[in-house]
């Protein structure tokens, strides 16, 4: 395989690229660990607004109505390959390592990608009839498709923060979002609104996010040169691209089929229950996200430096594994009082749901790091494999857990299907072991910790916070005491605290 030079003179996106110099890594690794410490600083904060809108549109739309808003969004999940043609990372890597090029990469990426999203959005209504939505839902999804499928490749130009490890700004503009849709929530809620209103004012929210995206690289200038539209570059990115889409596409259909399912064989009024129980999990899934997002300029950098890259890799899985685990160790006791107390008695049913789909979350931050790692030395190819098996175990089973029982056969179906497309089908791929198992070796003792605690404490009668504090003491002392949390860790994070970031 040929190796990437940095000229514009190139021969295929999926090349690998060069090392950078050793000179440069210390100002690399602090910025990665400034821009991960705002990113998770800002998914923090973030957390929070999403629970409270989750908390407030379920007590506003009530079982049946949530499900339908759940089966909307589940079903335009499925179409979500058009939306950007999985060029996200693909447009990182490249305008990372041709600085000089980022207004032709990010214009040409951006027209390539809008007619595969305005097809997903006609489609989208089109075919809506065959998986149980109804005239008046079409309409609905004709809406938030603006949102789900139109607005993304709008906002690709907001990929140079990335590039440039200015992540405050992916930050700021996010929590803009999340803090309008809060506020549109509570004011519907307040004025009993119509259900459109609701869809409407979401998809609204995501012009606003577009606008700012748009407003704030102008402002900062920090994309120069001539907006051409490259035909040649177009068709190599789709081309790298397509391993991503077919990946893209299969894993639409295990994360959110499960959904429309429920809301065809089952009806909304067990689909509602279900998605807070999604929703609460995916949560956590903006902390891989954040990590990775702040890394991956550094993974691709660092893919000719096979040293320095499993540095980065290793420490990726553990940081990552280590906190996924923890909130598998401490749902479980919490879960029905939680549920009760913030979104009340009807939604009841949620607890179990919650207990078990938060397992998912492990192939999740594995996947995610994992998917990272592909991507930066090249190897997306084999993205689409994993999420091709997931895809297919997902539905079999849905087929026959959820007429049997019904939301927790499809939160079973989750967890197992996301574990063989997320870790174990790859294992299967020579190239891709190594990846892998660095990932397995990081887990051993949290898996181990998570799953102890979890039994132990559901033996102990004692009230839910006590059980939390229980839980959460037992899970830190013994990352401490097994190495998965080091001491080093915690130095390194008060420094960040007292002194700003310090280098890797």
């Amino acid at each position: 395989m040929d190796r990437l030079t940095g000229n514009s003179e190139r021969s295929d996106l999926t090349l690998q690229p060069t090392a950078v110099p050793a000179a440069s890594q210390p100002g690399l690794g602090l910025r990665v660990f400034q821009n991960t410490a705002a990113v998770l600083g800002g998914r923090v904060l973030a957390l929070f607004f999403s629970a409270g809108t989750s908390i407030l549109l379920a007590r506003f739309l009530g079982r049946e109505r949530l499900g339908q808003y759940g089966a909307i969004y589940a079903y335009l999940s499925l179409y979500g390959f058009f939306a950007t043609f999985c060029l996200e990372q693909i447009l990182v890597r490249e305008t990372t390592l041709r600085r000089h090029q980022a207004a032709e990469i990010l214009h040409t990426g951006t027209l390539a990608v809008l007619g595969f999203s305005l097809t997903g959005a006609i489609l989208a209504p089109l075919l809506a009839p065959l998986f149980g939505y109804s005239s008046p839902s079409r309409w609905l999804i004709i809406i938030a498709a603006v949102d789900m499928l139109i607005l993304p490749p709008i906002r690709f130009r907001g990929i140079i923060f990335q590039v440039e490890m200015r992540f405050w700004y992916i930050v700021a503009i996010g929590l803009f979002r999340q803090a309008l849709w809060l506020l549109a929530v509570l004011f519907l809620a307040l004025k009993n609104a119509a259900f459109y209103e609701v869809i409407l004012a979401r998809t609204l929210c995501g012009v606003a996010e577009a606008a700012a995206v748009l407003w704030t690289v102008h402002r900062l200038g920090l994309i120069h040169g001539p907006r051409r539209f490259l035909s040649s570059e177009a068709h190599r990115m789709l081309r790298a691209g397509l391993p991503l889409v077919l990946a893209n596409l299969a894993g639409g259909i295990y994360h959110r089929i499960d959904q429309v399912m429920l809301h065809k064989m089952s009806g909304d009024q067990v689909l509602g229950p279900y998605v807070i129980a999604v929703q609460l999990t995916e949560l956590f899934s903006v902390l891989p996200v954040a990590l990775m997002g702040s890394l991956f300029p550094a993974l691709s950098q660092s893919a000719g430096d096979p040293q320095r890259f499993d540095r980065y890799l290793r420490e990726s899985y553990r940081f990552l594994l280590v906190l996924v685990f923890a909130a598998c160790a401490v749902i479980t006791p919490i879960a029905a009082p939680f549920i009760e107390l913030f979104y009340g008695r009807q939604f009841l049913t949620t607890a179990p749901l919650l207990i078990v789909l938060i397992w998912s979350e492990v192939p999740i931050f594995f996947g995610v790091t994992l998917g990272s790692a592909m991507i930066a030395k090249g190897l997306q190819r084999y993205t689409p494999y994993g999420a091709i098996a997931g895809a297919f175990v997902n539905i079999l089973l849905n087929l026959v857990l959820i007429p049997r029982f019904g939301a927790l056969g499809a939160s079973w179906a989750t967890v197992i299907s996301y574990t063989v497309a997320g870790i174990f089908f790859l294992v299967l791929f020579p190239e891709i072991r190594p990846l892998v198992a660095v990932g397995l070796r990081a887990a051993i003792w949290p898996l181990a910790l998570a799953l102890a605690i979890t039994f132990s404490i559901g033996l102990l009668h004692v009230s839910f916070e006590w059980k939390f504090l229980l839980a959460s003491l037992a899970y830190a002392l013994g990352a401490l005491l097994t190495g998965a949390i080091e001491l080093a860790d915690l130095i390194r994070l008060r420094e960040m605290f007292r002194r700003g970031p310090v280098n890797v």
